[in-house]
Order: C-alpha cells, then structure tokens, then sequence
C-alpha cells in the first residue's frame, strides 16, 4: 500500500508542477502578445515622409541615397531587420551627434510613432536598390539577346523601343512591366531559337541602370510607393496564395515565402527570382487550367513589399541573457543591476510599459545625447551593441522584477 500511496503523491506533484509551469508559459507568451500588439501600424511611405521631415534627409539624402555627409541606406543589410535597425541606430548615434553638432543642426525629437515609421521605412529601404553599372547592362542586354527586339529606336514588329522601357521608375516596376508581357516574350524567343535567360544576382540592376540610362531617365531611384496591407489583398486576390505558402505548416506547389524562408537581398533580385521561374510558374498554371496574373499600378510592389513585411518581426530572446547584457554593455551602471531605477537613471522595469525594439530605439535616441555626454565626460567609452542582444535586452525588460 505505501508504494501506490508514494506514486500518487509524486503524480499528484507532477501534476501541480506541470500546471505552474503551464500558467508560467502562459504568461509569458502573454507578454510577448501584448508587446506585439502594442506596436504602431507602419507604412514605408509615411516613413519616408518623417525620414525627411526631421532631417534625417539631410546626410542620408531625401531618398536615402547618400550625401557626402551621411551613407546610402539603400542596399544595407545592416537594416533588414528589427534587431539591427535598432543596433546600426544606437552605435551610429554619436557620429550623428557630432555631424549634427557641426553643422549647427537641430537634434530631432523622435515620438514612438515617429520612431516606428522611420524603422519601417529604414527596414524597406535597406532592400531598396542603390543605383547599377549601366556598362554592364549594356552588356548583358547585348548577352540576353535583347537587342534583337529592344533598340532606341521603333522597330517593326519588334518589342517596344528603350525610351518607352525606361518609364519604368523602379527595378519592381520594371519587373511589373517585364512579367506581364514574360508570356509574349517566352513565345518569341521560343520560335526565334532564344532561351530563356537566367539573371545572376546584379543583372537586373544594372540592366535597369542601363535602360534607365538609355532612355535619358533621372538616374536618383524613385520612392518606393508599396503598401503591404494592399499586398496582402493581391496576394489573395491574383491566386499566388494559392501555389505559395506562407507558413511552414502549409504545404503548396510553389516556394514557401513565409518568415522561415529568407527572401532576395534587394528588390532588384527579388525580381530577377520571378523572372527566373517564369518558365516553371506558366507551365504550372497551364496544367492547372488558369492564367497568370497581370499587375497594374503599384501592384508587384505592393506584393514585394507585403512580403518582405513578414520578416519584420518582433525579436526575442531571454530574460537571463538579457541581463547579463544589460550588465555588460554598461547599463547597470545608471539603471541599477535588476533595471530598478538609481540616482542616476530611472528605473526601466516594472513601470507598467512594455517594450517592442521601436519603443527601445525612440528610449535611446531620447536620452542618448545626454549619455554621450555623460560618458565623454567620464571618459567611458560608448556602449556599443550587438544585434543578437537587442531580443534579450526586450524579454528582461519585459519581465517585472517580482517575476
């Protein structure tokens, strides 16, 4: 009788056990639901127009292109997620200061939602294209043969002449105008003996800069006008949910684009992907008894950009490590070991706020010039991060100090 009696009280410990532990994860994962719904809903486009209004244009170009005074953010992988935006705009900070500082600029004020809309449109513009080697387009346009049909000046029965190509204001939009006449071209070059070329990672780049070049375009990139909840609605709507998944769960004919699967380093490759598996992807559809989709305005863009959106995710990590960083990156030494506030910094924990990476970035930048100075003034050097301790930084943060 005393063994069944011990095996009930250990089942009955277990069971206990297991439900505290439950209760536990189920607050957690409250937390990280609640930091995700707090965030503002971003827009690339209203970024842009932030971007511009509170300076930042000034060194970085009012397209993000580049002056002698700040970088191009364009083409950037420092900037193709939430935990290195965050880091590139901590350990650029100082630079910024003192160029700021130089040149007799206001420092901006940065709201949570101004934050938040800079990120978004810092995030898009990092896969954004940044010029090409229009020599080289020239080149690969000779190579692909697509000169035989693509010249400067009207050719009958032939394909429209540069001039007209070169409206196009972007490598999205000239991807647009390439796919919807892919299946005209395909049976062209079908009887004229052509194949299908295969674009390497920077040849629709420069075969754009090339175009652009040729048709006497402005050679600054346009403003990227994509809007990911319209993208989602064509996503639907044209039938590409339908062959691709977004999930790892699902399962479809086509390539996963979901978060898992990571996506072309710029647009311009993101384009050259689509026209890669033209081929296969009419075939496809032709078995299937349909047609591919046309796309009209911004459209593709929209798309791309709705893509590329689902990696724009909230990063993670835990509350131990971050803690650890928090130490190590010099924090403690204002906010307290546990983030509990001291006579030098106020307390970061337990305030009734959560933190999603735009609420740390707007924290930082508010309160960053003071800490420059501060730190000048102790001879410390800047603290710099680590992209990898951003999700920790957030989940110690996010967890009370009674927990």
């Amino acid at each position: 009788m005393k063994v069944p009696r011990q095996i009930a009280v250990w089942g009955m410990v277990a069971a206990v056990s297991l439900a505290a532990l439950t209760f536990a994860l189920v607050r957690q994962n409250k937390d990280v639901r609640q930091r995700s719904a707090l965030q503002v809903r971003t827009s690339s486009l209203a970024g842009s127009e932030v971007f511009r209004e509170k300076g930042c244009g000034a060194c970085h170009g009012p397209n993000a292109t580049g002056t002698p005074s700040g970088p191009a953010l364009r083409q950037r992988q420092s900037l193709s997620g939430l935990p290195q935006l965050v880091t590139a705009m901590w350990n650029h900070a100082p630079h910024m200061w003192e160029e700021m500082r130089a040149r007799g600029l206001e420092y901006p004020a940065l709201s949570y939602e101004d934050t938040s809309q800079i990120i978004s449109y810092l995030y898009i513009s990092g896969y954004a294209d940044n010029g090409g080697d229009p020599d080289r387009g020239r080149a690969l346009f000779a190579r692909d043969q697509c000169v035989r049909c693509h010249t400067a000046e009207p050719t009958k029965n032939r394909g429209p002449e540069l001039k007209s190509l070169a409206e196009a204001g972007d490598p999205l939009a000239w991807t647009q105008a390439l796919w919807n006449h892919a299946s005209g071209m395909r049976n062209k070059m079908t009887a004229e003996g052509i194949a299908w070329p295969r674009f390497q990672p920077s040849d629709m780049r420069d075969m754009f800069a090339y175009v652009r070049h040729a048709g006497s375009s402005a050679d600054d990139p346009a403003e990227l006008q994509g809007d990911p909840d319209r993208g989602w609605r064509l996503f639907q709507q044209k039938g590409c949910i339908s062959c691709h998944a977004l999930s790892s769960e699902a399962t479809r004919m086509g390539a996963n684009l979901g978060p898992e699967r990571p996506l072309p380093p710029t647009f311009s490759e993101f384009g050259a992907a689509m026209l890669n598996h033209f081929p296969q992807m009419e075939n496809a559809v032709q078995r299937e008894n349909s047609d591919l989709p046309r796309f009209e305005d911004h459209e593709m863009t929209d798309v791309a950009v709705f893509l590329y959106t689902l990696h724009y995710l909230e990063p993670t990590g835990s509350p131990q490590i971050g803690k650890s960083v928090f130490a190590w990156r010099g924090c403690s030494r204002c906010h307290g070991d546990n983030a509990e506030g001291t006579r030098e910094g106020p307390a970061l924990r337990g305030r009734g706020r959560a933190y999603t990476a735009a609420r740390l970035a707007t924290d930082l930048w508010g309160h960053g010039a003071r800490m420059y100075e501060n730190s000048r003034r102790d001879g410390q050097a800047w603290p710099a991060l680590q992209s990898s301790d951003i999700g920790h930084l957030l989940t110690f943060l996010n967890v009370s100090p009674e927990k």
